[in-house]
């Protein structure tokens, strides 16, 4: 059954196989929220637990023990197809999911919608703590789907890369400022991430969305790198990548909350 499970899956697929064990629903949350309703069986983890923080720059990585650490405590498998929700836009799950990515595990989906998808449809809740439980989860990393400020100065000029910026045009023009510095990368386009989900927040058609990506002169015979203030936007459009048959995609974990508080990086401002 869990093969069958597309990246972004509907919940009525989600529902028809929850009944397979090696089926497993991560909700995104906070305690509180989980407890008040959340989907049969799902397991909780929170945004605290696979991101990290240096000073000003959020949006990291953990080290690989601490993730390791952490995934385990939420008792997520590396033998599961892991299906993750939140009830914030998609974009919490999907920074989870890319973090799976990262660590070298390949069987997920999204849950499009999140929650308000599920409840659209009516479909069973439960309310209550999460169950406790534990697993050893390994972590392999795959580092072709990092790309940090020191890979990203590097290939400014590269033919073949193409900066994605999923943020608001005015955080990318510099109007809105949520780090020391406003604008963008140099050389970035600008894709606010909100464009890829229609009026009821799943994805749009996927050929709508290529058509928005070639007007940017963005398509698979390029790299893709993907970012916004802390890769959480960004990592629901690097699904949108992979969903499309993008084979060399990559996220920037701190984004531009490293990129506009560091003092040496370039930056540009304006459309």
């Amino acid at each position: 059954m869990a093969a069958t499970l597309e990246l972004f899956v509907k919940p009525s697929s989600l529902h028809a196989a929850m009944g397979d064990a090696d089926v497993q629903i991560v909700a995104v949350d906070t305690p509180e929220g989980f407890a008040e309703a959340h989907i049969p069986g799902a397991r909780l983890i929170t945004m605290a637990d696979f991101m990290a923080r240096d000073g000003a720059t959020g949006g990291l990585i953990p080290d690989d023990d601490t993730l390791s650490g952490r995934l385990s405590d939420a008792g997520l498998r590396n033998d599961a197809h892991i299906v993750a929700y939140d009830r914030a836009g998609d974009g919490q799950a999907a920074r989870l999911l890319y973090t799976l990515d990262m660590a070298g595990h390949e069987a997920f989906s999204l849950l499009d919608g999140g929650l308000a998808a599920w409840q659209a449809e009516s479909l069973a809740l439960e309310s209550g703590a999460s169950a406790p439980g534990a697993s050893e989860f390994r972590i392999d990393r795959h580092p072709g789907a990092v790309a940090d400020r020191a890979w990203i100065s590097h290939h400014l000029d590269a033919e073949d890369v193409r900066l994605l910026d999923v943020r608001s045009e005015a955080e990318f023009v510099g109007d809105d400022v949520r780090s020391a510095r406003g604008g963008h990368i140099p050389g970035a386009v600008n894709l606010d991430w909100n464009r890829l989900k229609n009026e009821h927040g799943q994805l749009r058609d996927l050929a709508e969305i290529r058509r928005m990506l070639a007007e940017r002169d963005i398509d698979e015979s390029r790299e893709v790198v993907t970012y916004c203030q802390t890769h959480v936007r960004s990592s629901y459009v690097y699904l949108v990548l992979k969903a499309l048959g993008y084979d060399r995609v990559r996220g920037y974990p701190g984004a531009w909350s490293d990129w506009g508080n560091a003092e040496d990086t370039p930056i540009e401002t304006g459309a």
